[in-house]
């Protein structure tokens, strides 16, 4: 019989949703509750086999299997053989949004599917287990190395082959609706993040009133639209620190920023170092 863990993390608040993170935990338990977050999950099944009750779907995964998908949809581990052990990972939802892969998976995801890997590789076993010790560590420069790795490991899921795990046809067995509207709003804002966008827009871009939008945003994903704008457009800007030249007045400006000095203060509150500190640790150029 297997052992029964009341929910597997917590909600994760503040800064660890903004990072890459790993559970501490190998073992597989079972779950009193369903449970709920803002980050994508992702869960490589080192051996032994689990079933997931998954938006009130049943989906079983075993060894060598290697899923993602979005935590705001409530999940359950149901039934666990003994022993079963993962490896499980968290990706920041604005990270994902940012990555490089195609608008069918991060509808397939945000929509409210389990996702399954088909492009499995010999040494994921290998692989997966490193990133968690890495993770484990929390070393910045290297928590940024592996975000980087496992983006590539799902632009491979997406370019050779993944599935829908949980049947998502069903319209009413997701609710109302309003985690499509999330998503919807989500892509406005990801598409748009270096313009001048405002909250009334992103709602008006869903039908919804700016406070109910509002709302659903934050109890999805754990922030404010506004922060959310902030966060794409410090990952616009993190991204052409590290692989450009361009003088950091003018990332600022062409990150979406209206002031240099927003710039600056956003940026050093949500990576904890000044822009030109960040490029030089993680890139070392001045």
């Amino acid at each position: 019989m297997s052992r029964t863990a009341t929910a597997r993390i917590p909600r994760l608040p503040g800064l660890s949703e903004r990072i890459v993170s790993a559970d501490a935990r190998r073992q597989v338990l079972v779950m009193r509750h369903a449970h709920q977050h803002s980050q994508i999950e992702l869960n490589y099944m080192l051996e032994g086999a689990m079933t997931y009750l998954f938006n009130g779907r049943r989906v079983t995964i075993g060894a060598g299997d290697f899923v993602f998908f979005w935590g705001a949809i409530p999940h359950q581990a149901i039934e666990v053989s003994s022993p079963a052990s993962f490896v499980c990972l968290y990706l920041p939802i604005e990270m994902f949004l940012s990555a490089a892969l195609g608008s069918r998976l991060k509808s397939a995801v945000l929509g409210g599917g389990m996702i399954g890997d088909q492009a499995a590789l010999p040494f994921d076993a290998a692989q997966f287990q490193h990133w968690h010790a890495e993770l484990r560590r929390g070393d910045d420069a290297i928590t940024a190395l592996v975000r980087q790795e496992i983006e590539q490991r799902l632009r491979r899921s997406d370019l050779c082959g993944w599935q829908v795990l949980s049947d998502t046809s069903d319209a009413g067995a997701r609710g109302d609706g309003r985690h499509e509207k999330v998503w919807a709003m989500a892509g406005f804002i990801a598409a748009r993040a270096t313009e001048p966008i405002a909250v009334a827009d992103v709602a008006a871009s869903v039908c919804l009133h700016p406070n109910y939008a509002m709302a659903i945003f934050r109890d999805s994903l754990g922030m404010t639209i506004g922060g959310y704008i902030t966060r794409q457009r410090l990952y616009v800007a993190q991204a052409l620190l590290l692989s450009t030249d361009t003088d950091i007045v003018s990332i600022a400006f062409e990150a979406g920023f209206g002031s240099a000095s927003r710039f600056y203060e956003a940026f050093s509150r949500h990576f904890a170092m000044p822009p030109r500190q960040f490029r030089i640790t993680h890139r070392g150029a001045g």
